[in-house]
């Protein structure tokens, strides 16, 4: 009978080999799993590459001088082989890097802007602005606000912080294509004695809607109201003099207040929540304070009821000093609520301007910017939307397949709303408009010249494997299909067929191989090289 043993974790740490054998060991196909997950038959898998979630970090695999190893090395060997089917390499000592990325990284792509799609243009509608967008019951509807006409406005303070009370309604829109938008007549609030307008609510300042799914019927919608909090519930300090109260409707019109305060605290304009169906929970997203504007966030497991938010994302040190976010534009990406985005306004105080970037995160907890430069920027001086801009929720899908993200912008720099106030016509002009990316672009892997990646292990399930892609006219990508770090035969760098070109999505192709029948239900890995190339998302179709 052998005298070898079962290697034990406490053999391999005293072998010295812990950083580069205990990964392979021990964390097994878990990610792997994690991403392989099956979705139902005819459904999509898509792998965005917003970040480096999706990419194999690589490692450097232990080589080996035969002429060095020991005999109690050599035993280890025979264990590895027996045990775990693991050989070693013996070209020599050191290291070989195995799936290390190189020669890549991740880049946004600047959203275009499109005409404003919504103006105030009733007779009863001075403005219209923070819009909320839903692809909902088989249509896209839009709740926003109108600042009313003949309406005084009355305005609190809190430590220097205006924010309006009165003078406004939540007003409705809707559109079968998200091009153009109707504002039927809902019937519900009287305005200088008609009901012949689509303002639906009263009580909606400083938050957006959402569908919520897991509530009762009657509460179908959700959304948050800004307003004086009861004396017995204010608490002591000024922050606490105004909070946020909860406000649901069972169809999007007829909306009802909730007396009880939901967030004891001064969090003017547009706080965003929502039901995550990844975390079980509602999760919200708030104004903050705290050496300047700052997003803070919550969860709870029923609306009526929330904690203190507490601060998120704030100006840090690779931030400009003058700057602060100002609004949050959480929302998830079409068709995969596990990926949370934020697109925060940045407001600028030394230039009085504000633009929008772009965070990401895969927990809902924490959130990483993609880049710290806008990827929503202001437009010329002088046109509708020169002056200050701020993204709002849902970034939808439109027909033709473009992702979109509702915003609304001014010609007028954030603060020169007081010269209207004081000297009257002051020519402002507003809007509410998309900022457009082709489907599935919001950012991408880039190599300005040679680099590859290998994508964690995934089920193959479908009939193609398509990328999203562009490249320069001399720049080109190739893919190889691998199994557990070896090429796929038939399936290797050589026997791919290039891509090159603007490709929103082409399919991937093998000399010789119709079909990728036998490797459905199968872990591959992609091994992406590429040569001037941008690469934004991967999908099994």
């Amino acid at each position: 009978m052998s005298k070898l043993q079962p290697l034990t974790r406490r053999d391999i740490l005293r072998a010295g080999l812990t950083a580069s054998i205990l990964p392979w060991l021990y964390q097994g196909q878990s990610a792997a799993d994690e991403l392989g997950k099956s979705k139902k038959p005819g459904e999509t898998k898509l792998f965005l590459f917003v970040d480096w979630f999706h990419v194999k970090k690589g490692d450097l695999q232990v080589t080996l001088d035969p002429q060095r190893i020991s005999a109690e090395g050599k035993t280890l060997l025979e264990t590895y082989a027996r045990d775990f089917k693991k050989t070693f390499d013996q070209s020599g000592h050191g290291f070989k890097p195995v799936d290390v990325p190189f020669g890549i990284r991740i880049v946004q792509e600047q959203a275009t802007r499109s005409k404003p799609w919504l103006l105030a243009d009733k007779p009863w509608e001075k403005s219209a602005t923070s819009p909320t967008v839903l692809y909902d019951e088989g249509r896209y509807r839009c709740w926003y606000i109108s600042r009313l006409k003949g309406e005084p406005q009355k305005m609190t303070a809190d430590q220097e912080r205006l924010m309006e009370v009165s003078g406004s309604a939540l007003a409705y829109a809707e559109s079968e294509d998200g091009i153009n938008w109707t504002k039927p007549v809902c019937g519900v609030l009287n305005f200088e004695g008609s009901r012949e307008n689509n303002l639906v609510s009263p009580d909606n300042n400083g938050g957006s809607v959402f569908r919520d799914d897991h509530g009762p019927a009657e509460e179908r919608y959700k959304g948050f109201h800004f307003d004086e909090l009861p004396k017995e519930a204010a608490g002591s300090g000024s922050m606490a003099r105004y909070g946020l109260f909860g406000v649901s409707s069972p169809d999007g019109y007829h909306w009802k207040k909730n007396p009880k305060p939901l967030v004891r605290y001064f969090s003017d304009t547009v706080n965003i929540a929502g039901w995550d169906n990844e975390m079980g929970k509602y999760v919200g997203y708030f104004r903050h304070h705290l050496s300047g504007r700052t997003i803070s966030r919550a969860e709870t497991t029923d609306f009526w009821d929330w904690p203190a938010p507490q601060p998120l994302l704030y100006a840090g040190p690779l931030d400009g000093p003058a700057e602060d976010y100002y609004t949050n534009c959480y929302t998830t990406y079409p068709g995969d609520p596990s990926l949370r985005l934020m697109f925060p306004a940045i407001y600028h105080r030394d230039s009085d301007s504000v633009d929008v970037r772009l965070s990401v995160s895969r927990d809902g907890r924490a959130f990483q910017w993609v880049s710290y430069n806008p990827i929503l920027k202001l437009g010329a001086a002088g046109e509708w939307d020169g002056g200050s801009l701020y993204a709002h929720p849902n970034l939808v899908q439109l027909p033709d397949g473009r992702l979109a993200l509702p915003y609304d912008a001014y010609n007028t720099t954030h603060n020169e709303v007081f010269f209207e106030n004081f000297y009257g016509d002051y020519n402002s002009t507003s809007g509410i408009a998309w900022a457009l990316w082709d489907d599935a672009r919001l950012a991408g892997i880039q190599a300005d010249q040679m680099g590859q990646f290998t994508m964690n292990a995934a089920i193959f399930e479908g009939q193609q494997i398509q990328l999203n892609a562009r490249t320069t006219q001399a720049g080109r990508i190739d893919v190889e299909l691998r199994d557990r770090g070896k090429a796929i035969p038939g399936f290797s760098f050589d026997d791919c067929v290039p891509l090159s070109g603007n490709l929103v999505w082409s399919r991937c192709q093998w000399k010789g191989q119709e079909s990728l029948a036998s490797l459905r239900g199968k872990y591959v890995e992609l091994a992406i090289r590429l040569r001037s190339a941008k690469i934004f998302a991967c999908r099994f179709v």
